[in-house]
């Protein structure tokens, strides 16, 4: 728990300026949302408008008065809402592209002044190998995790509430259903959550001393070549 509350306060601590960008990407996500929940209704709309056109051409009474005008509407708002989901998704993913690359960018500043004003003493009980890769292995996959993950879990948020409401209006009975089996899902993510984090703190530690046995040992060998030691 201790290890969270560190890693928020870190967290907060270089994305909390970047409030607008975090806000107008949940407007974004929102907004793809809300298209792609109404965009089956205008589709099914959309069909039945089809039907009775061809109802009414086939007929000889209503023939002349068949008209494929409010299809043409439906279809057009059906394909805008698509092409609305597929636009704020691009605008929210630059957003996040451009806080991701800035946060992480400040984060390697900081922890480079951080290092500054270490103790010798630190370098001395670290490998070199551990701390490159507190510059190198750790940062990117900061880096990965706020350009992917963050999108991904607004995403999920912003459908889950659209869908329940979707749900809510159509079906109650299959809306209370995911409602029960949402905490089951909870429980796994958790429990997998747990898991996966202990296995990737040990890959964590493990490139470190492949990174410290490649610096200290592999470039080390070069050099003493290099300069006829060997």
């Amino acid at each position: 728990m201790s290890d969270l509350r560190n890693a928020s306060k870190y967290y907060w601590h270089y994305l909390k300026k970047y409030w607008f960008g975090f806000t107008m990407t949940a407007i974004l996500i929102g907004i793809s949302t809300a298209c792609i929940v109404i965009a089956p209704t205008y589709l099914g709309r959309a069909v039945s408008e089809l039907t009775t056109y061809l109802q009414q051409w086939n007929s000889a009474t209503t023939h002349s008065s068949a008209d494929l005008g409010n299809f043409h509407k439906t279809l057009l708002i059906y394909l805008g809402l698509y092409f609305g989901d597929a636009g704020t998704l691009l605008i929210a993913g630059l957003v996040l592209a451009r806080i991701t690359a800035f946060s992480t960018g400040t984060m390697r500043v900081g922890l480079f002044r951080k290092m500054q004003r270490m103790q010798v003493q630190y370098f001395d009980s670290h490998s070199d190998g551990d701390i490159l890769a507190r510059y190198t292995s750790d940062l990117d996959n900061i880096f990965n995790a706020l350009n992917q993950a963050l999108i991904e879990i607004f995403l999920a948020v912003a459908q889950f509430i659209g869908l329940l409401i979707v749900m809510f209006t159509q079906n109650t009975t299959m809306a209370w259903v995911t409602m029960a089996a949402t905490p089951i899902a909870l429980i796994v993510a958790a429990l997998v959550m747990k898991k996966a984090g202990v296995a990737v703190n040990r890959q964590q530690d493990d490139i470190g001393r492949l990174n410290g046995y490649i610096n200290e040992q592999v470039t080390a060998q070069k050099v003493i070549i290099t300069n006829g030691l060997l």
